[in-house]
């Protein structure tokens, strides 16, 4: 090879970071050049908040059948059975290679690891260290990252809009342009592969786990370039983020508090999930978010509650410290106190279409962890199944740089490279991006019905028509990439919404259970609620 190969990685997150270190490490890694660009801190990607754990087969009991058939069991049978089986078989592999590189995994006095159980899994089989698995696998990819010369981290860039060569079935993805956010300006950045590792769409609505820059960028920019996805309908909601009475990012109480104990229960004290499932409080996401749901319709509320009693207050700090300190920041103690929980929007099972090794519909380009839509995760996301298909489908996909090679040839150039930005974020986009999340947060939410997205479609097409003016006049901020960005992917969620027939996993429409006169008031009413706070 005559020169380095260039490869652009977007996103700092486990995904992106894994994908990194593994064609570092791989038999060409003396011959490329890797720039991964990273929109915000590491600290504030979904990654590093990760609580769960990595669901592997680690215990004899086990079994990889065991595991394959839980996830294809909570994917409502939408899942691509042979991407589940491979990404399954490797888990334990990922495991000891983490441990390796120096991760630290609970693990009692012989050294045998901790294994927690969460919703839908039939086995304990999360390794977990504490409540802050993500930080420390971030931890250790990070430090590898910062020892490899030929990786070049870029904070403060943010990924626009992917550079496309050739025409028709001869194109290819030649790089991309990026804003660079300490100056404002943007650039036009070649490369002969770029991997998206973009994470999450969750803030397109008004109650989301995930971290600010989750605005779909790299979904977006897909859709822009004409790159097939596949199962956007499907956004889970996690059943038990922290209630505070506001907007925003929620703060997230891990599913292990209910694998070790924990119940939900009504306004009323009685446990919620009584007689509604027969893995009660553990039941997959989608089932317990509905019922939820269904509990806060019922009593004009807008949370639960969940009882950590059964745990223990000792148990409790020991095992889940953040959580516990983030409790004593909101003047609760647990065990003393319920904790007030509602679902929140959480996880895009679907995203950009791939293979089980990262590739998409458009030569040059991979995709890779939550922007990515392998089909391993079909209509419902087993728990803790997202950190080892990132990873695993990173090192499958770093196995296959061998086969690219530096490009040549034109590139289409983006239409707006020339120019800079202002800081500044015009009130009417503000007023666009809020009435967007209050749109998707109550018609495309955890229960939906058809006269909803429809609404739903009305209010993303008025925010493309405040992004399109704003953008032929050249009046470039933050506030309107991120606007533009959420509209893309607001849109290609709610289309997909509307194209599926029956409810399967996070998709529920009310239309197929209550009479039309309810139809849009039962998908709505605890989400419009919501999204007035």
């Amino acid at each position: 090879m005559k020169r380095p190969l260039n490869v652009l990685v977007v996103g700092s997150g486990i995904a992106g970071m894994s994908y990194a270190i593994e064609l570092a490490g791989s038999a060409i890694g003396r011959n490329v050049r890797i720039r991964l660009l990273s929109k915000a801190p590491v600290h504030a990607s979904s990654s590093y908040a990760a609580q769960g754990g990595v669901a592997a087969v680690m215990d004899a009991r086990d079994s990889f059948d065991g595991h394959v058939e839980d996830t294809l069991m909570v994917g409502g049978g939408r899942n691509e059975p042979k991407v589940v089986d491979r990404i399954v078989r490797e888990g334990p592999h990922l495991v000891n290679k983490l441990i390796a590189m120096g991760a630290s995994f609970d693990a009692d006095v012989s050294g045998r690891l901790h294994l927690s159980l969460e919703g839908g899994h039939s086995a304990a089989r999360v390794v977990h260290h504490e409540d802050r698995t993500g930080a420390e696998i971030v931890r250790v990819l990070r430090g590898r990252v910062r020892a490899l010369p030929m990786i070049e981290v870029w904070e403060g860039w943010q990924a626009l809009d992917l550079l496309v060569q050739g025409e028709h079935d001869q194109r290819r993805c030649a790089g991309l342009s990026a804003l660079e956010q300490r100056t404002g300006t943007m650039h036009t950045l070649q490369a002969d592969l770029v991997v998206l590792a973009t994470g999450g769409v969750g803030q397109v609505y008004q109650h989301t786990t995930n971290p600010t820059a989750s605005t779909g960028d790299g979904i977006a920019m897909a859709v822009r370039a004409g790159v097939p996805l596949r199962d956007m309908a499907f956004v889970q909601f996690h059943p038990t983020a922290m209630y505070t009475g506001t907007s925003g990012q929620a703060f997230l109480i891990s599913e292990a508090v209910r694998g070790a104990g924990a119940r939900l229960l009504c306004h009323d004290g009685k446990p919620l999930m009584d007689g509604l499932h027969a893995m009660g409080d553990l039941a997959p996401r989608n089932v317990v978010a509905r019922a939820i749901h269904r509990e806060m319709e019922r009593s004009g509320t807008e949370h639960v509650w969940l009882d950590i009693a059964p745990v223990g207050a000792a148990r409790f700090a020991r095992e889940f410290p953040a959580i516990d300190r983030r409790c004593g920041e909101l003047g609760l103690r647990p065990v003393r106190d319920l904790l007030p929980v509602m679902p929140a929007a959480h996880y895009l099972c679907g995203g950009i279409a791939t293979d089980d090794r990262g590739r998409t519909d458009l030569p040059g380009l991979l995709a890779l962890g939550e922007c990515a839509g392998s089909g391993s995760h079909g209509a419902d996301r087993l728990a803790s199944n997202s950190l080892l298909e990132a990873m695993v489908i990173a090192m499958r996909a770093a196995a296959i740089a061998p086969t690219y090679a530096p490009s040549d040839g034109p590139i289409t150039a983006n239409a707006f490279a020339e120019f800079s930005i202002t800081g500044r974020t015009h009130a009417s986009i503000d007023r666009a991006i809020r009435d967007l999340r209050h749109a998707m947060t109550c018609h495309v939410g955890v229960v939906r019905d058809r006269d909803g997205l429809a609404c739903a479609l009305r209010t993303i097409a008025h925010a493309e028509l405040v992004v399109a003016r704003r953008w032929v006049r050249r009046r470039l901020s933050d506030g309107l990439f991120n606007l533009r960005d959420m509209t893309a992917v607001a849109r290609v969620i709610t289309e997909a919404a509307l194209a599926e027939p029956r409810s399967v996993g996070t998709h529920f429409l009310a239309d197929e259970v209550a009479s039309p006169e309810h139809r849009s008031s039962r998908s709505t009413k605890i989400q419009a609620r919501f999204a007035r706070r």
